[in-house]
């Protein structure tokens, strides 16, 4: 295990700018990684999938692959190195981690926001980076007098989130004055109900999902103006695997920051969709 990991090592060290030659990081040899082997016997990665824009997309043609987006991008590089194809499997929100511990899948690819409650249950592969703005009423007073976060700082303004995200615990210290409503969810949920109920001023939501919700609700603004610009409570974006697994977690870590220029490239294809596709 540690020689192959010293080769892997090397190999980072030297490798060329480009990215399509499978030779530059070496897959573990057979006998290193117990499930690299499988996956190579039985000749699929088998990988959990979550229609989640802009990281894993869902085809609309069925003659296109099933999915796009940087995720998929990463799980195709995946096979193909490994000479298999890919196979997926379905899950929500509830289930995207709790299925590794049962082995039904290799890899989770949908969309995960890398958090030590998920890193103390299943390794992370960080691919990817998202940040976070507030939303809120265009009609309210307080959120269109709102150029910046700093100017809703402030006793009138009641900021809504969920109660134990990381969404909620960062908007509470970011907006000090602010007063405070709490609600019940999970770390996907929105406190989009408190906004539209006018119990709430604004909400914290992931800058790729603002312009999706404002689709979906008409009447809302971000604060900044620009959703898509803000750098507000930056987040790692990342796929998972079971613990336990060295060899397999170092490989694939290595493949994502060897491709990294192509990931990258199909974030930004995935960010001008929502751009163009506009409010």
């Amino acid at each position: 295990m540690a020689s192959w990991t010293s080769t892997l090592l090397a190999a980072l060290l030297v490798a060329i700018p480009a990215t399509g030659r499978a030779a530059d990081i070496p897959a573990p040899p057979p006998g290193a990684s117990s499930r690299i082997d499988a996956i190579r016997q039985r000749g699929t990665l088998r990988v959990a999938v979550l229609d989640e824009f802009p990281w894993l997309i869902k085809s609309s043609s069925a003659d296109a692959a099933p999915f796009h987006g940087p995720a998929w991008r990463l799980a195709e590089e995946y096979a193909r190195r490994l000479g298999v194809r890919i196979e997926t499997t379905p899950v929500t929100s509830d289930d995207k981690v709790s299925i590794l511990a049962s082995g039904a899948v290799d890899v989770s690819i949908a969309p995960l926001l890398v958090t030590p409650e998920r890193e103390a249950v299943a390794d992370m592969i960080p691919y990817s980076a998202s940040a976070h703005c507030v939303f809120g009423l265009a009609d309210n007073p307080r959120v269109a007098a709102a150029a910046r976060l700093d100017d809703l700082d402030q006793s009138p303004v009641t900021i809504g989130f969920i109660v134990g995200t990381p969404q909620g615990a960062w908007l509470q210290k970011r907006l000090v004055r602010a007063a405070r409503d709490g609600v019940p969810g999970n770390l996907t949920d929105l406190a989009t109900v408190e906004v539209l109920a006018h119990r709430a001023d604004v909400a914290p939501i992931d800058k790729f999902f603002f312009r999706d919700l404002q689709r979906k609700v008409p009447g809302l603004a971000s604060v900044p103006k620009d959703c898509l610009a803000s750098e507000e409570l930056p987040v790692s974006i990342g796929m998972a695997i079971d613990k336990g697994q060295p060899a397999f977690l170092d490989w694939l870590r290595a493949v994502a920051a060897r491709i990294k220029p192509d990931v990258d490239a199909e974030m930004a294809k995935a960010a001008q969709e929502t751009v163009q596709a506009g409010p």
